[in-house]
């Protein structure tokens, strides 16, 4: 009923292409935009409107309407023919541009977007994150990690709490960064939300950019377009602590786990006392 609607609204042919992350994606053309659509459907609001707000600023070459329908929150996007980074496509000079592109992104989106924006202390958004694994099969790790970071808690949040907030991409990695025509671009910002830039780092250095030489033209090109600070110990700590829990959280609702190991890897990195960033 939904795709009918779609269709008749858009004057399209809309087809479903894959369902990612819950959300229904489909494409097909429409002959009220005369040209080919890309249709994000959303069951969670607050990820539909972070979605919405930044693709309106970042992206207003693409994004087209919004609407929605029922419980169903829908984004319309120009389509566009991308193809896949590869992690074999890391080179310094590719990824001092993509420390560009990030910085430049933050930059232009901060103080004019409006997406979630979490003001309590981190201490208390990890003591609810912990609480989601009652009962699950991660529950034993999780408290166990948990109690390892008790004494990096108070001056995490001191250091959280002054570091200058940026609106965060929230999934930052090459799934996100695809080739279209000669240029990279980012996609999928649903996660966006509040935060310290370095956060936008964890998972891209933890599973993708492991050498140090890598990183540092990765900072050096962020740097180049706008300050980087990089968090006290305490606070990567706790930061690699809240993303790992981020990821699990998915996996409980998400039987095909896209992430794989990497939670329980992060876990192990703070069990070692190797949880801060090398470079």
């Amino acid at each position: 009923m939904l795709i009918d609607f779609l269709n008749e609204y858009y004057q399209a042919n809309l087809e479903t292409i894959h369902d990612v992350a819950g959300n229904m994606h489909l494409t097909g053309h429409s002959e009220r935009f005369v040209c080919d659509l890309f249709v994000k459907i959303f069951k969670d609001k607050a990820k539909f409107y972070a979605e919405q707000h930044v693709n309106q600023v970042y992206c207003p070459d693409i994004y087209l309407d919004n609407v929605i329908y029922e419980d169903n929150y829908v984004i319309v996007l120009k389509d566009r023919v991308m193809n896949d980074v590869e992690k074999e496509d890391l080179t310094p000079t590719k990824v001092y541009q993509f420390g560009e592109k990030l910085a430049l992104f933050h930059a232009s989106l901060t103080g004019k977007v409006s997406v979630p924006n979490d003001k309590r202390a981190l201490s208390q958004r990890l003591e609810e994150q912990v609480a989601k694994f009652t009962g699950t099969a991660y529950e034993t790790e999780v408290n166990e990690i948990f109690s390892r970071l008790e004494e990096d808690l108070a001056p995490a949040d001191t250091d959280y709490e002054l570091l200058p907030k940026v609106v965060l991409h929230g999934d930052f990695s090459i799934r996100n960064l695809m080739l279209y025509g000669e240029h990279e671009v980012l996609i999928d910002f649903e996660r966006a939300h509040m935060g310290v830039a370095y956060e936008d780092l964890i998972k891209f250095f933890f599973n993708e950019v492991n050498e140090l030489d890598l990183r540092n033209e990765f900072i050096a090109g962020y740097r180049s377009q706008k300050e980087l600070e990089i968090p006290n110990y305490s606070l990567q700590h706790c930061l690699l602590f809240l993303c790992a829990l981020d990821i699990l959280e998915f996996h409980l609702t998400h039987e095909k786990q896209k992430f794989g190991q990497m939670a329980h890897e992060m876990f192990e990195t703070i069990k070692q006392g190797t949880a801060v960033l090398e470079l």
